[in-house]
Formats: C-alpha cells, structure tokens, sequence
C-alpha cells in the first residue's frame, strides 16, 4: 500500500514509523518545521519501553504534492487543524482514498468528507500514550498501542481490509468495527472526562486515583458525557460507567492526557472539542453538565497560549 502519515506526531509518527520500518509498504511522513528537518537528518526515531524504531531514511515532506495520490491517509493532526489539514490532503486523495481520522473527538470525519467529497473519511481509535518527545523523536509510555478503525457505514471494504492487514503484519494491534461511531462515542466520553481532570488538577491519573474527591468529580463527568451521549442517539453499554471507572482506576499512575501535556507545554489546546463539545450538546438538549462546564471554564484562558 502507499499510505500517507498526515501530521507525524505522536500518533502518525509512531504508527508511521512501525508501517515503514516493519513492512515493505510505500510510507510518506508530512510534517513541518524543525520536526521535518529533524527527520530529513536523522530519521524518525522511536523511543519505547517495548523497543526501539528507527526510520532512515525516511520519505518527509511538507508538500503533500510531492507525494501524490495514496490508497491511505493515516490522519493525525489536533482538532483545531482539521479543516487546513484537510485541505492540505487533496493531492493524495484519488477517487478510492480513505482517509483515517485518528482525533480525539467527534466529528471529524463529516468536516473531512465535506472537505474532500464524501465517502473519503474513515473513523479511528488509537488507544497508547504518544508524544513528541524532540524533533524527530516520538516517546511512546507503557506497552498499550493499539487502534481500531471503521468505515462509517459499518462495510468491511477491500481498502480498510489491507490496511488492517498492514498494520498486523507491522505487529501493531488493530481491529476493525463495524460500529465504529459507537466507539469513537465510547472514547469520547472517556477522553473528554480524562482530559477535563488532569488538566484541571495539573495531575497525571495517580492524584484522581487516590483523591476520593477528584474520583468523584471525574465519575460526575462520565455521567453527564454518557447522558449526553444517550442524548445523540448513542446507546453505551449498561456499566459503562462503571468499566470505564475500572479502567481508569487501574490506569499507570503517570498517565495523561496529551491536553495536560500540551498544557504543560504551551500549546494550543482541544478544549473547545472535548468538553466544550460535552457543554454544546448538553446545552442543545437541556442536559445540565456542571463537571465540564468547570472543566471547559477553567481551560479557556489557555486554548489558544503558544
């Protein structure tokens, strides 16, 4: 396959890298800046507790044109960089393209196929803890990196097909929904939730973990996204809550959100997406959402510090 990596972050550079480095797949990387310089000199790197990838050379440009038409489009970018990036990706997009959104939120894939024509965008799960850690180097915590991808009429087409296969033949562990916009819901509520607390609280997990009051501030958060959620038509499994809790709980206590992290940082923030999305809708269907209103609230000052 010839795949695209647009935005070769945390999440397109990892998953770019082990495509590229693992398999005989045709893989470009796009990104910009000292990142891309970085590349160009010293190759992608990644560096991670499970084993160590490196990418050299590699293909890295910052004009998609250089690259042209692909059968896949790993798509990348922040939220707030969806429409531009989208833009970008004309170039490689032929008639049969799929363009795999891999964003935090929701939505994603109706802007991209507004954008590019429908029947392009693909949704996506990525579940591990991925971040630019330098220029050219990608920091992958713990051992979770797996990712889930759908077409969004719940087919099993021929494209995501080969490029699930090419995945598993790079040892990443993907699997394909037929449901997919339950999962990105199911996400979603998690992630809003998770990025709500450890940015208020400027903590990774551990503190939640053991703070009964943060615990129960986040639980409060859970519930208000899953009635939200219920809201829009998405019915998420009884105990959701519950499992999802679980889950959390049983997270490593260093863990969190890339919103925290790129708070720690100074970058532009997904707030407006996460649980500005969750204020939104609650407020579209008369839900009260106090938890994500005070989450939202607080990180508004700091959306768009560079």
């Amino acid at each position: 396959m010839k795949i695209a990596i647009m935005g070769s972050g945390g999440i397109g550079g990892y998953f770019g890298a082990q495509l590229a480095q693992k398999t005989d797949n045709d893989v470009w990387f796009v990104a910009r800046g000292p990142h891309l310089q970085a590349i160009r000199e010293n190759g992608l790197q990644v560096k991670s507790e499970v084993g160590e990838t490196v990418v050299f050379p590699a293909q890295a440009t910052d004009n998609p044109k250089d690259i042209g038409p692909v059968d896949i489009v790993v798509f990348a970018v922040k939220l707030y960089s969806v429409d531009e990036a989208a833009e970008q990706c004309r170039p490689l997009v032929s008639e049969q393209t799929g363009v795999i959104s891999f964003q935090n939120g929701i939505g994603s894939e109706e802007r991209i196929d507004d954008i590019l024509g429908p029947g392009h965008a693909i949704g996506g799960i990525v579940y591990a803890p991925l971040a630019i850690e330098a220029p050219g180097i990608i920091r992958h915590t713990g051992n979770l990196a797996r990712l889930t991808v759908g077409e969004l009429s719940g087919a099993r087409s021929e494209r995501l097909q080969s490029f699930v296969s090419a995945c598993r033949a790079a040892e990443i562990e993907a699997s394909m929904s037929e449901n997919i916009t339950q999962v990105l819901w199911e996400k979603f509520v998690f992630l809003a939730s998770f990025s709500g607390i450890t940015c208020l609280t400027r903590q990774p997990i551990g503190f939640t973990q053991e703070d009964p009051f943060a615990r129960e501030l986040f639980e409060h958060a859970l519930r208000e996204a899953v009635a939200v959620a219920q809201a829009e038509a998405i019915m998420l499994d009884d105990g959701f809550v519950e499992k999802t809790m679980a889950f959390a709980m049983g997270m490593g206590a260093n863990a969190q959100s890339s919103m925290l992290t790129d708070l720690q940082n100074g970058r532009p923030l997904e707030n407006a997406w996460l649980s500005g999305k969750i204020v939104e809708l609650a407020r579209k269907h008369k839900i009260n959402a106090p938890v994500h209103q005070a989450f939202f609230t607080a990180m508004k000052p700091f959306e768009a510090v560079t």
